[in-house]
């Protein structure tokens, strides 16, 4: 489907039928994602170590995305819904340089990859933290365990919450909760959200916090309860800090369509940005570091001057000295409750001092059963992709004006 059709001519009725989980076509492209995020997560992941350019790790990630999404559905769309980003130690999301911003992991860092893959507009996401060991003997200790095995607990809590009837403030509380026991605190500005196809934020968000300004009798306008034949994106964020958010140095490294604005563009790079973001990204994130060219690049300025874009900025938690982790997968409500399709990998080698206490809403919840998981992943076949190849651009051409 073009991005002309998602913006245009999508009528009510074919939406809602796209996107029962009752189809088993919708199903199956959904599993066909999930198969190749299972995949490909654990790959990058194994790249980490002291040395590694982050800018490697980004492309290998999207390469890998390419190759196995080419040949499946070839009559659809398919490819990259979210470009691979890897965020480190204070760092929260949406990190995916371009070459000059680039960072070589050190030991001690935490290590944050997040990517996801879409087969015909169905979406599969994932992320995963993981440590640049300093010792492979013995466990990371300190403030850096502490959140993560917090926000692992945490992202299992609301996966086991994520059923009908279960309310938003429910989930959100219990996240709270869990950050507490281990001196953590949920990011500001950092939710789980359900998907449709070709949507990445398709209804009501799961708060990982409460909004400060928030007063107790105003809960019940933004709180909803979880329905049935959903399929959410669960994105969970811990910080060691204080929980606020400030800006980093850094410009924008992600950015997407935004199909409900339009401008005659006057630049020719610009115009040239333009076709190629409709071409090979249609409604889906992009990295800039996956444009063609720097005449490209340089166009973004203007879409997003006339909002044809808009930017997924790269923040940081408040403090350089504080450390975010997160976890994040895709689940699919049921009738029954819910289903994982993503797979949580094995956490990294880990120590925390605390625990989350006997007799508390977080410990029963984390006690019932295990959510299931919607099927062994199918494993993919062997691939062409090189570890810290470059991309090599197309020649540049000039930038003029009309």
């Amino acid at each position: 489907m073009s991005n002309m059709e998602v913006a245009m001519s999508y009528p009510a009725s074919k939406f809602e039928a796209d996107n029962s989980l009752t189809n088993p076509s919708t199903l199956e492209k959904y599993y066909v994602a999930a198969d190749i995020i299972n995949g490909i997560l654990p790959m990058v992941v194994s790249k980490v170590a002291t040395g590694i350019s982050i800018c490697d790790l980004c492309q290998y990630g999207d390469d890998l995305i390419n190759v196995h999404t080419k040949n499946k559905y070839k009559s659809t769309e398919r490819g990259i819904a979210i470009p691979t980003c890897v965020s480190v130690n204070n760092i929260i999301q949406y990190f995916s340089p371009l070459a000059e911003n680039d960072y070589n992991l050190k030991p001690g860092d935490v290590v944050k990859i997040e990517m996801g893959v879409h087969i015909d507009g169905y979406i599969a996401t994932a992320a995963h933290t993981t440590v640049v060991s300093l010792n492979t003997q013995q466990p990371m200790a300190g403030k850096a365990a502490d959140v993560i095995a917090a926000t692992h607990f945490a992202y299992e809590a609301a996966a086991r919450m994520l059923r009908p009837g279960v309310r938003a403030s429910e989930i959100t509380r219990v996240i709270t909760e869990i950050a507490a026991y281990f001196r953590c605190q949920p990011v500001e500005g950092t939710f789980s959200s359900p998907m449709k196809r070709f949507v990445l934020r398709a209804g009501k968000d799961i708060e990982n916090r409460f909004l400060e300004e928030l007063l107790v009798q105003d809960l019940d306008k933004y709180d909803f309860e979880v329905e049935a034949n959903q399929v959410y994106q669960l994105n969970i964020a811990l910080t060691t800090g204080d929980g606020t958010i400030k800006n980093t140095e850094y410009k924008p490294f992600v950015y997407q369509r935004d199909v409900n604005k339009s401008y005659q563009l006057k630049m020719k790079s610009a115009r040239q940005a333009y076709t190629e973001i409709n071409q090979e990204h249609t409604v889906f994130p992009f990295a800039t570091r996956s444009m063609s060219n720097n005449t490209t690049r340089l166009g973004l300025a203007s879409l997003l001057q006339h909002e044809l874009i808009t930017a997924y900025p790269v923040m940081r938690s408040k403090l350089p000295s504080d450390v975010v982790a997160q976890f994040k997968g895709t689940i699919h409500v049921t009738a029954d409750g819910p289903v994982r399709i993503t797979h949580p990998l094995q956490l990294p080698y880990v120590h925390s001092q605390y625990c989350i206490p006997e007799g508390t809403t977080a410990y029963a919840v984390l006690g019932t059963p295990a959510i299931k998981d919607i099927r062994q992943s199918r494993p993919l076949p062997d691939a062409e992709v090189t570890f810290g190849e470059r991309r090599i651009e197309k020649e540049d051409i000039e930038m003029d004006m009309e």
